[in-house]
């Protein structure tokens, strides 16, 4: 043992001590006297520093213990950043070691790995079934082989409904979605082997290549765009997957000292370039820069033509030759082809997404650019954490000097793709910026060999600086695997998402017969992938409602329902209320009736009840957000007056469960005995099992209703995340506003309200979200896990607390 090591190895046994002892009494869970505290750190302490010796003479490593010192000094209980801290000088002691080379089979075997490992973690998060919006024109055009929206995408529909052939399992959508957690999978092997090669080439040894290379690939990984794009259908994933090839191609080209090798790369370079600007055209913006870097690398190239002659034509054939796909298809009448797509002139349109051209550099302009390059403080970092952003920042500046052509390929770019991502009309930045997510990954992984050698030399008085480069790498694996614990929950979550399938199916399968759907693209497309690939209800028409240049969106809807002819049945996908006629809610959409409609036509809960000249006749409950409702079977409920009875007569009181955060919608079915009093209103309210108010939402009637015609009342009645777990019941009410304030209408029973439903709000069974994390156990009692505070009024402060159970009786 060294004279410069024996400091770091003499305390890192107490420091290992007291970290073990501050986790053992905090696992307690009981409050404890300081003198026992103080009196267990000096003991274990003690024995710490003497085992710690005894071991540093022995030639163990010990001083990778030092990092467990932060969470000593944390002034919070919290078992997370214990297992953090943990992970961390785990990383530190295996890469720490004194063996630098590798096994030939090391890197193969972690690539396939790394590849399993990825590939589990984005199936076990894939969306399960159909999705909304681009995502189920996807999975729709690549089942039917059908034309998606220009470009086409004609290479991604052929590769995805060849998958969707093979794969053996779950309903075609689902196939689909797994497709991009391959390529995606894929792309992260492809990157984590370009940077190994350069960090080589910057002076890292086999292991630390190795490492870089997993730490770039944990960091675009856990990306949040890239890892919720590599569980649904979508064009992205495939955009990096190519930009992947051309970065490895590059990585090979530009370290090989094998001439014949570095021609080789130059014709898989041609291949990703070719195939990924046919797939889509905007990896072109990245790709001059890639072209630059080979230049670059090599400027004599341009004068040796025998040489690269065989790669342009690979990208040449590979980028025309898929376009081929969409004249015939269209040709065959292929679902969503546009007339006219099997045309040289039609071809052409489609292709270079003429219909979408002012949306590119929308908002290149001195008035719109500023407020577009603010949105960068918030993009990146909902990808990568602060430590990973730190990292590729320092990592890309290092570059500048160390190896200029390398610079230039990720910071141009880098730079140059997110211009062109922010300054495109379209919501969808983050998704259109997945490629520049490439650099930033590489510049984590390479920090390390750019920075570590100069900046930590002074310190190899401590440690040699080769040690002081694995803890940065070791740095950069565990900024990304906090980035992926971060995300991962949330992803989880998502995969059981139904919503697409549990919106739009009860509409389209029991909507009347020969009835037309009128739907946006959002719920378009998983329409008609009921319908073209699952064969469900093909007498039913579904429409794309699209803007109009020049029209208000809701003037465009109003038109579309007046073409009808009067007597079919026309369905909405969103509520518009249109003069001369009345909107019905129908299943999870809505129904369009002629004024005056006399009777509900969509399945109501009978209700019947009157509040001064205005009678109730049904209504029906959902939530719109969360999870879903769930009818139980009737309960006694106690007993019940007379009146009591007598309103409930022929309806049914049921009872749904819940959890806080959600939120419940109610349509109320109601007409007029008489003329509507304009000042009456409905309220809904939700109250506890006591009677005490808790939400409501209210109202006001319409006073252009004749008498017997049928009109609906929307309400939305949020279950606020504060809400204790318990029984609720949602009740009906009215009161008209007065010169004097407001006064209630009794019911016809003489009630000031009447039940509809029992909601049974059951406890939260996952973490809820807060800003700021504890972990405070209370004796006998719950865990305090959040809490969050509220100033959004002058001279006010709102502290909320979010527990976890038990709770004891008192």
């Amino acid at each position: 043992m060294t004279t410069r090591s024996r400091l770091p190895q003499a305390s890192s046994g107490t420091i290992a001590a007291l970290f073990l002892s501050r986790v053992a009494l905090e696992a307690v869970r009981r409050p404890l006297p300081w003198s026992l505290v103080v009196a267990a750190g000096l003991l274990v302490g003690t024995i710490g520093l003497l085992l710690g010796g005894r071991l540093a003479r022995r030639g163990v490593r010990l001083w990778p213990l030092l990092f467990l010192l932060p969470y000593i000094l944390w002034p919070h209980r919290d078992p997370l950043a214990a297992v953090g801290i943990a992970l961390l000088a785990l990383l530190v002691w295996l890469l720490s070691g004194e063996r630098t080379s590798l096994p030939r089979w090391a890197e193969p075997v972690t690539d396939g790995a790394s590849f399993a490992v990825a590939l589990l973690a984005y199936g076990l998060t894939a969306a399960s079934d159909i999705l909304p919006a681009d995502a189920g024109e996807f999975q729709t055009v690549a089942a039917t082989l059908g034309v998606a929206h220009p470009p086409g995408y004609p290479l991604y529909t052929m590769i995805g409904h060849l998958f969707i052939r093979l794969l053996p399992w779950g309903t075609s959508a689902y196939r689909l979605n797994l497709m991009s957690g391959l390529l995606a999978a894929g792309t992260l092997v492809l990157l984590a082997r370009a940077t190994r090669r350069w960090a080589r080439r910057l002076g890292a040894p086999p292991v630390g290549g190795l490492a870089s290379g997993l730490a770039a690939s944990l960091a675009l990984g856990t990306a949040t765009t890239f890892w919720a794009q590599a569980t649904i259908a979508n064009v992205r994933t495939p955009t990096a997957f190519f930009a992947a090839i051309c970065l490895y191609a590059l990585s090979r080209f530009a370290t090989t000292a094998d001439r014949r090798e570095a021609d080789r790369m130059l014709l898989l370079f041609g291949l990703g370039l070719g195939l990924g600007l046919a797939h889509h055209p905007s990896l072109a913006f990245p790709g001059l820069f890639f072209l630059l870097y080979i230049l670059l690398t090599e400027p004599r190239l341009v004068v040796r033509p025998r040489r690269w002659w065989r790669g342009a034509a690979v990208a040449l054939v590979a980028g025309l030759f898929p376009f081929a796909y969409i004249p015939i298809r269209a040709a065959q009448g292929a679902p969503f082809a546009p007339p006219g797509r099997d045309t040289l002139t039609g071809l052409f349109h489609h292709v270079f997404v003429q219909g979408f051209s002012g949306d590119m550099f929308a908002f290149a302009n001195l008035t719109d650019l500023p407020h577009r390059l603010a949105l960068l403080p918030t993009l990146f970092p909902f990808q990568f954490n602060g430590l990973l952003l730190a990292l590729a920042l320092l990592g890309l500046l290092g570059l500048a000097w160390r190896d200029g052509r390398l610079f230039v390929l990720l910071a141009g770019g880098l730079a140059l793709h997110t211009f062109v991502s922010i300054t495109y009309r379209a919501p969808q930045t983050v998704e259109y910026m997945m490629p520049a997510y490439l650099p930033v990954a590489i510049a984590v992984g390479l920090f390390p060999w750019i920075w570590g050698d100069r900046l930590l030399r002074r310190a190899s008085c401590i440690l040699p600086s080769m040690t002081w480069q694995f803890i940065l790498v070791s740095l950069a694996l565990w900024a990304g695997l906090l980035n992926g614990w971060a995300h991962g929950p949330s992803f989880l979550e998502l995969a059981g998402d139904r919503v697409a399938r549990e919106t739009v199916e009860p509409l389209l399968r029991e909507a009347p017969e020969g009835a037309l759907i009128l739907a946006d693209w959002r719920w378009f497309t998983p329409l008609r992938y009921l319908q073209l690939v699952e064969g469900l209800r093909p007498d039913v028409e579904v429409r794309y409602v699209y803007n109009v240049p020049g029209e208000a969106y809701r003037e465009t809807w109003q038109r579309r329902v007046r073409e009808v002819e009067a007597d079919r049945p026309v369905l909405l996908t969103h509520f518009y209320g249109f003069d001369g006629t009345t909107t019905e809610p129908w299943r999870t959409g809505f129904r369009v009736h002629p004024r005056p409609l006399e009777a509900p036509t969509a399945p109501f809960i009978p209700f019947e009840v009157s509040f001064g000249g205005v009678e109730v006749l049904g209504y029906t409950l959902r939530p719109i957000r969360g999870g879903g409702l769930s009818g139980g079977p009737e309960r006694s409920e106690g007993p019940k007056s007379k009146a009591a009875l007598r309103l409930t007569q022929g309806a049914t009181v049921r009872q749904y469960r819940l959890h806080p955060g959600q939120v419940v919608e109610a349509t109320v079915a109601w007409r007029p005995v008489g003329a509507v009093d304009p000042s009456l209103s409905i309220t809904l309210r939700l109250l506890d099992a006591g009677g005490r108010y808790i939400a409501n939402a209210d109202r006001t009637l319409s006073a252009d209703v004749a008498p017997g015609e049928v009109r609906f009342e929307r309400f939305v009645l949020p279950l606020y995340p504060t809400l204790p777990s318990g029984r609720y019941q949602v009740v009906l009410g009215a009161y008209r506003a007065t010169e004097a304030g407001f006064e209630d209408v009794p019911a016809s029973g003489g009630e000031a309200v009447v039940r509809l439903a029992w909601l049974e709000v059951e406890p939260l069974d996952r973490l809820p979200f807060t800003l700021h994390r504890r972990a405070v156990p209370f004796l006998g009692g719950p865990t305090l896990v959040g809490a969050d505070y509220d100033r959004s009024e002058p001279g006010l402060l709102r502290v909320y607390l979010r527990w976890r159970g038990p709770v004891g009786e008192g």
